[in-house]
């Protein structure tokens, strides 16, 4: 019979096995790092074989792979160690989940990966045991019963926000691994009554403090993830709304309070402030494009939760500057998905905003429509698309008004009064995009074509302008070529956007770029019409 001393031991190899196959050998984390890695050079070695073999094999192969490292897994939960292991995560048998001034706040991020292999362990037998459930997150729950005794007596705050800090990474790994709707379901009736307000309370606290509000920010987008339908709740629960609403308010507090900070030195910028914005901005998109909240409750009821987050999504975006959003990646590709989300699903919101927001989203559209990442660019028109189709329907039922779509005909009176107001809005995006076709390397015609019909349908004579501009610019024995290439991309379309007469656009429009692209091979003009494009 083992001893505990020997069990914990063994535990530790296993541990560092489960946390290989898990993450794969990139994510292998390094043993001076974090005590939970442990020299084992066989098991390195044959894991490191198998995600290798798994990454480089065809798709057959890498099933059966992934079968083989699910079988390991049920393995692995059999063994006396591994039991242990799930009965004993504390910092009792591992220093690095106590409060330890060894470790540095960086080195906690690895408490994400630990518990992510560890209740992927959990996973295997768990199904609806709801006891075993809660016997696991007996140590996480002693933490933070701890914490909150903390906060009510008014002691150290600082030994609060880094057991905090090491609680919300715990959680984030354990709410990823947590990818079935019984087992999230757990986890939710586990945090929502006693531990969200505690994270709450913390970001009010140390709101300036990017070490504490990015785990905890983290862990609210994570709990957004409707991974593999997990948040799919019963017909008779309010947890999706309960859930939204409670993520409303962390962003709405965490978003008022980092504006509060004023000017921040440019170099400070991203960690201080737009590195916490990109990550509200993924939480409320996974929010919207979850499907697990009816957002016109919200209205129906007059609860202002929907409203208060869509207004500090303004207010946080008003804050950051157009090349700021480019020029940081990942705040760039959690603003672009979110505002596609917005324009899918709720122009009501657009619509409603003042000119001077318009101005500011239709310029950062504009600007991504040119962005060297696919995904910005793909987003931007796809935005463009959603907005120019919006437009184009209200346009159609002008003369078709009735009581029903009173409500809906006055929001698209008012996008199309800022048109009308700013007719180079739309006309600088159709430029943009018919210099991207012509002279670009474009990556995305598919994406591109889509809100190129909209516009073209709904400014021919600007259309017209643009087509003559390049006609012109090019020599004379190019002219007729150039001219028969436009006439040919609007051979067979009609007036509307329907999905046939789109998709025959997009096949049109393949054409026309090839032809086009021929015509001006051997000119040495290609540029020069460029600009002209441009202006």
């Amino acid at each position: 019979m083992e001893t505990q001393t020997e069990l914990c031991a063994r535990s530790k190899i296993v541990m560092n096995t489960q946390i290989a196959l898990s993450m794969g050998p990139r994510r292998v984390l390094r043993p001076q790092r974090s005590q939970f890695v442990f020299e084992h050079s066989f098991v390195q070695t044959f894991v490191s074989e198998a995600q290798c073999n798994l990454v480089s094999r065809d798709d057959g192969v890498n099933l059966l792979c992934c079968c083989v490292l699910k079988s390991l897994q049920m393995k692995l939960v059999k063994i006396d160690a591994v039991k242990f292991m799930l009965q004993n995560h504390t910092s009792k048998h591992f220093p690095f989940l106590g409060v330890n001034d060894n470790f540095t706040l960086t080195d906690l991020r690895c408490r994400t990966t630990f518990y992510t292999a560890l209740t992927r362990l959990l996973m295997v037998d768990l199904g609806e045991d709801e006891d075993e459930f809660e016997n696991f997150m007996l140590p996480i729950t002693a933490a933070f019963e701890a914490v909150a005794h903390i906060f009510n007596n008014n002691f150290k705050h600082e030994e609060a926000k880094r057991m905090l800090i090491g609680l919300a990474r715990d959680l984030r790994g354990i709410a990823f691994a947590l990818n079935t709707k019984t087992s999230y379901t757990m986890l939710f009736d586990w945090i929502y009554t006693s531990y969200l307000p505690i994270l709450q309370r913390a970001i009010e606290l140390w709101y300036g403090e990017p070490a504490c509000t990015t785990p905890i920010m983290k862990l609210v987008a994570e709990l957004m993830q409707n991974r593999s339908q997990r948040l799919n709740f019963d017909v008779s629960s309010p947890n999706g709304i309960l859930l939204f609403r409670e993520a409303s308010k962390m962003i709405c507090t965490y978003g008022n309070q980092i504006l509060s900070l004023g000017t921040i030195p440019k170099d400070r910028i991203y960690p201080l402030k737009l590195k916490g914005i990109s990550i509200c901005y993924c939480a409320l998109k996974a929010a919207l494009s979850g499907n697990y909240v009816s957002f016109g409750v919200f209205k129906l009821y007059g609860d202002n939760h929907f409203d208060n987050v869509l207004q500090a999504f303004v207010k946080m975006l008003l804050s950051v500057s157009h090349c700021d959003i480019l020029q940081y990646r990942k705040l760039s590709q959690s603003y672009y998905p979110l505002l596609e989300c917005l324009t899918q699903d709720h122009m009501s919101f657009i619509t409603s905003l003042e000119p001077h927001v318009l101005i500011y989203i239709f310029t950062s559209i504009s600007e991504g429509l040119t962005a060297l990442d696919t995904i910005v660019s793909s987003s931007c028109c796809a935005c463009l698309d959603y907005i120019v189709s919006y437009l184009f329907k209200h346009l159609a039922k002008e003369g078709k008004k009735t009581l029903r779509r009173r409500e809906v005909c006055q929001d698209g009176q008012r996008l199309l009064h800022f048109m009308q107001q700013n007719p180079n809005v739309l006309q600088q995006m159709m430029s943009i995009l018919m210099n991207t076709i012509i002279f670009e390397d474009c990556r995305n015609q598919w994406s591109v074509s889509r809100p190129l019909l909209g516009l073209i349908l709904l400014n021919e004579k600007y259309f017209n302008e643009l087509r003559a501009s390049l006609i012109n610019s090019q020599p004379e024995n190019k002219q007729e070529i150039l001219d028969l290439c436009f006439r040919n991309l609007m051979e067979g379309v009609e007036q509307n956007l329907l999905v046939k007469n789109r998709d025959r656009f997009t096949q049109n429009m393949s054409v026309f770029r090839r032809d086009v692209a021929e015509a001006l091979r051997s000119d040495g003009n290609t540029e020069i019409a460029s600009l002209d494009m441009m202006s």
